[in-house]
C-alpha cells in the first residue's frame, strides 16, 4: 500500500505539546526507504513512550528535483515525520557550499514552523553526528534546551576508509564542537563509546543498541529443520561487507562438504553476481535474491539455519540482532561491537579478511548446528532488542535529562 504524505503541517497532529524533536543524519525517504531505517525503528520504539517529531532535511540524490519539496507524514499516533528535500547543484564545488547553507536555512525555517504548531520541544534527539548532531546542536542553542546524540557510524574505526582522523580539518572541528555540546551520548556499543572517548572526548554515555521489530523477527519451532541447510547473508554487498571474500570462503567449504546453500539477500552490484558465477558457484549453490522488503528478510531468516557476515568493519549490524531474534546462530568477523553480542552460545567469531577461518567456520557450523539452542538464542535477543526494551531505555534517558535540566 502506498504511503500517505501531506503537504501541510496542519494535516498531522500530536495528542499533546509534550514531544521530543528528532534530527537524524540518515532517515528513510520516498526516494530511498532503506536509508537510515534503523534510526526510524528507534524512533518507532521510543514513540511507544514519548511523542516524536522527526525533522529530516536532505539533498536530492537523484538530481531530478527542481525545487524544495516538503512532505508530512503521520507515522503513528505519537510520531510525525517531516521530510524536506532540496535540489542538488551540478557543480560539485558550488554544491558543497550551497548544500550546507541550504541545510542550515531550512533547519531554522522548519524549526520555527514546528514551534508555531506544537511549541518548543522538551529536548532534541539527534541521530548521527553529521548532520544530525550539527542540526541538534544549533537548535539546542536556539531554544536553550538539551540535546542527546545516538551514534551508529563506523567513522570512529581506523578500518573505515572514511576514518575520522582522515577527514578534513573543518569536519573534525565540527565533530569535536558537537560532542562538546551533547548532554548524553547514546552509542550502539561499548566499543563505539571507547573509540569516541579516544578520538574526541569522554562524555556522559548510555549504551543503546539497535532495535528489532520482533513482530517480524521471531523464532518458529521446526521452521528450518526439514529443508536444505541454508546459510544466509544480508547486506548491500559493497566493499565493507567483503562479498567476494565471503563467496571464496563458501566456495572452498562447498568443495569439502555438500548439502548446503548460501542465500545472498539484498540489492547487489552486478560484479558480485558475476564473480560468484565465474568461480563456479551456480544458482543452486549461491542464490541472489535482489532487493527485498524488511518483512521478506524476516521470512528468509526464519527458515534459514545460520547468518554469515564477513565484514571488514562494522559498528553493530542490525541484521545480526534480527537473526538472533529468529534464533539463528551467527558466523561473523569480530569487527566493531559485534563481540558484545556474539559468543560461543550463539555463534562463531573470526578475524576480518581471514578466508581460511571463514571456511573452517562454515564447516564447524554445518557440523555442530544442532548444539545451538535456537529458542534460547531468540528469547535472550528479544529481551534485549525489542521495541519495548530499547524504547524504554531511550525514554529513561529522556526522563533523566529532563530531571537534570
Amino acid at each position: 500500500m502506498a504511503e500517505k504524505y501531506y503537504s501541510e503541517i496542519k494535516d498531522v497532529r500530536l495528542i499533546s505539546n509534550q514531544y521530543v524533536l528528532v534530527i537524524p543524519g540518515w532517515y528513510p525517504t520516498w526516494q530511498d526507504q532503506f536509508n537510515g531505517d534503523f534510526n526510524q525503528r528507534q524512533v518507532k520504539a521510543t514513540g511507544l513512550y514519548m511523542q516524536q517529531v522527526v525533522l529530516y532535511i536532505v539533498k536530492d540524490q537523484t538530481e531530478t528535483l527542481r525545487r524544495i519539496e516538503t512532505r508530512y507524514k503521520q507515522l503513528t499516533e505519537n510520531i510525525v515525520e517531516i521530510t524536506v528535500m532540496y535540489p542538488a547543484k551540478r557543480n560539485k564545488w558550488f554544491d558543497a557550499v550551497y548544500s550546507n547553507l541550504m541545510y542550515v536555512r531550512l533547519l531554522y525555517t522548519y524549526a520555527d514552523i514546528i514551534q508555531t504548531r506544537w511549541g518548543k520541544p522538551l529536548l532534541i534527539h539527534s541521530y548521527i553526528v553529521i548532520r544530525g548532531g550539527l542540526g541538534g546542536m544549533l537548535l539546542a542553542k536556539k531554544w536553550q534546551i538539551p540535546f542527546i546524540l545516538s551514534e551508529h557510524w563506523s567513522i570512529y574505526y581506523p578500518e573505515d576508509p572514511g576514518f575520522l582522523l582522515k577527514r578534513n580539518f573543518m569536519f573534525r572541528l565540527a565533530v569535536k564542537m558537537i560532542f562538546r555540546n551533547v548532554k548524553r551520548f547514546l552509542p550502539v556499543t561499548d566499543k563505539l563509546k571507547k573509540q569516541v572517548y579516544t578520538l574526541v572526548k569522554p562524555i556522559s554515555a548510555t549504551i543503546i543498541p539497535n532495535v528489532v521489530e520482533t513482530e517480524f523477527f521471531f523464532y518458529r519451532e521446526d521452521s528450518a529443520e526439514k529443508v536444505q541447510f541454508k546459510f544466509v547473508h544480508v547486506s548491500n554487498m559493497v566493499y565493507p561487507k567483503n562479498p567476494q571474500g565471503l563467496l571464496r570462503g563458501f566456495k572452498k567449504f562447498s568443495e569439502l562438504q555438500s548439502g548446503s546453500c548460501l542465500w545472498m539477500v539484498g540489492a547487489y552490484p552486478r560484479e558480485v553476481l558475476k564473480y560468484a558465477r565465474e568461480i563456479g558457484l551456480d544458482e543452486n549453490t549461491v542464490h541472489f535474491t535482489g532487493e527485498v522488503s524488511y518483512r521478506q528478510v524476516a521470512e528468509i531468516l526464519i527458515v534459514s539455519q545460520s547468518l554469515v557476515l564477513f565484514s571488514r568493519y562494522e559498528s553493530l549490524p542490525c541484521v545480526i540482532l534480527e537473526a538472533l531474534c529468529c534464533g539463528l546462530p551467527v558466523i561473523s568477523t569480530n569487527a566493531g561491537g559485534i563481540p558484545e553480542v556474539i559468543n560461543e552460545d550463539n555463534g562463531i567469531l573470526i578475524e576480518s579478511e581471514d578466508e581460511q577461518q571463514l571456511t573452517v567456520a562454515f564447516t564447524q557450523m554445518f557440523a555442530t548446528y544442532k548444539k545451538y539452542n535456537r529458542k534460547k538464542i531468540s528469547l535472550s535477543a528479544t529481551s534485549l532488542f525489542s521495541y519495548y526494551c530499547v524504547g524504554g531505555s531511550i525514554n529513561a534517558v529522556y526522563q533523566e535529562i529532563r530531571n537534570d535540566s
